[in-house]
């Protein structure tokens, strides 16, 4: 039957005129047949293909290979060819739940097959038209006022490592043979701000210790390697003083030979050209394509308006023995290899990805999948005499005012899909179905930086109404790639729109406060005034956002009821933050503030009250074993939702520094009013592991460790209407687990 199967695998390709050479051979191994194609290349050729991140690889005739395309964004739907319009990863972030994250990528995967094999046909082969996304972003949220900080999936190292995994999985899909997109996790690494406050990326150094390297910034990265993705990026930055894409440590030290990756680096967007242009680390192409092929970057991603790209020296290197023919064809295996799994070399009927139409584009399914997502990511912040949720029917008059009321940019943010006016809603939309009667102004003319503020249209828009609903937030005017805050105030004129709101509404009307951002903003005045009876953060929830709005706000329909819970520490005001370019991780993050913050990580309300019970674990374990334990979580209320399950463990006598708390497990769970359920929990064993002094590598030390378990952080000044639960547990022994 195997030797039947052989045969008819290489029927098909006979049937589709490929060539007959020994790479297009499906019956032999994958490495077979990459040896064999990377053995017929010439240096000319390997140049046209590792040189040519952007806008296309060069086509080889005499092989009958077509040219491909590298650079796809796929972080919450295909940015660049357009298709649903998904939360914002930070707001996917808040969801708490590897199942929205994983349902997100693997949606925008179908999406992007689908329209690629339109696009193969066409022969077209520009930006995004490619299956090798340059998703998820991985990188710590270590600053408020970083601009892409949108993109991450929050400041905890484990938890975006869990994300990472997940999307990782979502992307590459499940098919024995073949990828469905191909994933890679950027950018490696110690990139998290500034983008351009209070210097540019392109030419900064990040100086970061090396406790700090391994215990913040690299996890994640070996986390999204063991799941299997296939491309890495190198950052802008320097690390230490060496361009990340010229960095032998990280890219083959670490990366390969402690890690296992056997994927493709690319670098980020011109990030080898600043090489020379802005780090001047060095000062010719020759010299800076031997440092970046050496340390183990595969291809280069150039800048769309330059015409000179660095790896075109690549020949000239290896003439004047900077690097060897060896270590080329080595660095183009992978690549190959990426193809080869995608499908590009086999027949197409082989492929059940191939038959993907552009009917998934907006599918029915897609749409509603957006709605439900948006919806698990929103996090109440305060809902004074439960407020909400409200109805409809009960407000004769209301105002619905606001920069981010409706505009549809406001409410997208940064890496999304255009938005199609077709199946795009905004809070203006949707809410106005809470009154009978609307009244409406935006308020900031022009953009949410609000310089230019109308405030008799606001005061006329709050007369006499019964309930007040603002919509403040910041867009891609105020935070994006390249664009960082210098703080976290309201924008302009934001905050004096909220007081007038409040002001000059009718004393005893509910004033309402959505906000639009990904990194925090003071609302120390919203959050103190009783006036403002709710805030709710929606992140940028993108094309679903009056739908998921009007459904969470009214309990309408499944997944209404919030269970959103913050995935970053949320300072009261700007003073709290150390520098920007202090790369130091103290008094940054849960992890290791030392400030009272508004809102803490991991916070956010329901509409009903969880009680958790019998606690229960392993009380003594080896060191390197993993801790098992169960919790019960009971539904007090009269509202079925989900529950967001937390826990933590501290270190009670380490002998090396450690984080004050850490998160070691997060679950999601549906909970039926008056209904308890019994949940599992895993403390991993390498969780308890600690960084050595001497740079060694992670040991697990003999000693006592605290456990928390709850639907939030213990000892939290603010705080939900839960409980934590507490205990101890003693590792005995003591385990070496290695060094990467």
């Amino acid at each position: 039957m195997a030797h039947a199967n052989i045969l008819l695998l290489v029927f098909f390709a006979s049937c589709y005129g490929f060539p007959n050479l020994p790479f297009y051979n499906v019956s032999l191994t994958w490495g077979e047949r990459v040896d064999d194609l990377v053995s017929r290349l010439t240096i000319p050729e390997m140049v046209g293909q590792m040189a040519k991140g952007t806008g296309g690889t060069d086509a080889i005739p005499r092989l009958d290979i077509k040219p491909y395309e590298w650079w796809t964004e796929c972080l919450r739907g295909d940015v660049q060819q357009g298709g649903t319009g998904f939360a914002e990863s930070i707001g996917l972030a808040a969801a708490f739940s590897t199942d929205v994250i994983y349902d997100v990528a693997r949606a925008t995967a179908i999406e992007v097959r689908a329209k690629n094999t339109v696009f193969s046909k066409q022969g077209k082969y520009g930006l995004g038209t490619g299956l090798s996304c340059f998703s998820p972003v991985i990188n710590i949220m270590r600053d408020s006022r970083w601009g892409r900080n949108e993109e991450t999936y929050g400041e905890d190292p484990y938890f975006s490592g869990q994300y990472a995994a997940a999307f990782v999985d979502g992307l590459q899909g499940d098919h024995p043979r073949y990828l469905l997109t191909s994933a890679g996790c950027k950018h490696f690494d110690a990139y998290a701000g500034p983008e351009s406050d209070p210097v540019s990326r392109l030419g900064f150094n990040a100086e970061v210790s090396t406790r700090d390297l391994r215990t913040t910034f690299l996890p994640a990265f070996r986390t999204c390697v063991q799941a299997g993705s296939y491309n890495i990026m190198c950052s802008y930055y320097r690390i230490n003083g060496v361009p990340s894409c010229a960095n032998k440590e990280l890219l083959t030290d670490i990366l390969r030979n402690e890690w296992g990756f056997s994927g493709y680096v690319i670098s980020d967007a011109g990030a080898i050209e600043n090489i020379i242009k802005y780090h001047h680390y060095l000062n010719n192409s020759v010299d800076t394509v031997a440092a970046c092929i050496n340390a183990g970057c595969n291809i280069e991603l150039g800048l769309q308006e330059k015409s000179e790209i660095v790896y075109e020296s690549m020949g000239q290197a290896i003439s004047e023995g900077k690097i060897t023919e060896t270590r080329v064809r080595e660095l183009m295996k992978p690549v190959w290899y990426t193809r080869m799994k995608l499908g590009e070399f086999d027949p197409p009927e082989m492929n059940p990805y191939k038959q993907l139409n552009l009917s998934v584009v907006q599918s029915p399914e897609h749409r509603q999948l957006a709605t439900q997502t948006a919806m698990k990511t929103f996090v109440l912040l305060k809902n004074l005499n439960n407020f909400l949720p409200t109805k409809t029917g009960i407000f004769n008059k209301i105002a619905i005012v606001g920069p981010a009321a409706n505009d549809t940019s406001v409410q997208t943010g940064n890496y999304s899909p255009h938005p199609d006016p077709l199946y795009t809603t905004t809070p203006l939309k949707n809410l106005s179905r809470l009154g009978n009667t609307v009244q409406y102004n935006a308020g900031c003319v022009g953009s949410t930086h609000c310089d230019n503020y109308n405030q008799t249209g606001i005061i006329d828009a709050v007369q006499g109404v019964d309930l007040v609903i603002v919509c403040l937030g910041l867009g891609n005017d105020i935070e994006r790639e390249a664009v960082d805050r210098p703080n976290i105030d309201l924008p302009g004129k934001q905050l004096q729109l909220l007081q007038d709101a409040v002001n000059n509404s009718p004393a005893n009307t509910p004033v309402l406060l959505i906000l639009f951002n990904a990194g925090p903003v003071d609302i120390t005045w919203a959050d103190s005034n009783p006036r403002v009876v709710a805030i709710v953060e929606a992140f940028y929830p993108s094309q679903a956002t009056g739908d998921a709005l009007f459904n969470v706000l009214t309990m309408n329909g499944p997944n209404s009821v919030p269970a959103g819970r913050l995935p970053y520490t949320w300072p009261m005001t700007t003073d709290q933050l150390p520098p920007m370019v202090n790369y130091s991780m103290e008094g940054r993050t849960y992890r290791y503030i030392n400030y009272d913050p508004l809102y803490p990580y991991g916070y956010g309300l329901s509409y009903t009250r969880f009680t958790y019970s019998n606690l229960q674990f392993s009380q003594s374990i080896l060191a390197g074993n993993d801790v098992e334990g169960s919790v019960d979580v009971y539904n007090n209320g009269q509202i079925s939702a989900d529950e967001v399950i937390q826990v933590y463990i501290n270190w009670q006598n380490s002998p090396v520094p450690t984080p004050k708390l850490q998160l070691v497990d997060f679950k999601r769970q549906y909970i039926i009013a008056q209904n308890k359920i019994r949940v599992a929990f895993r403390v991993k064993g390498e969780s308890m592991a600690v960084w050595m002094e001497d740079n060694s590598g992670w040991m697990v030390y003999p000693g006592q460790y605290g456990l928390f378990v709850g639907g939030q952080q213990p000892n939290q000044k603010k705080t939900v209407d839960s409980n934590v639960l507490s205990g101890m547990f003693t590792i005995t022994e003591t385990k070496f687990l290695g060094k990467y």
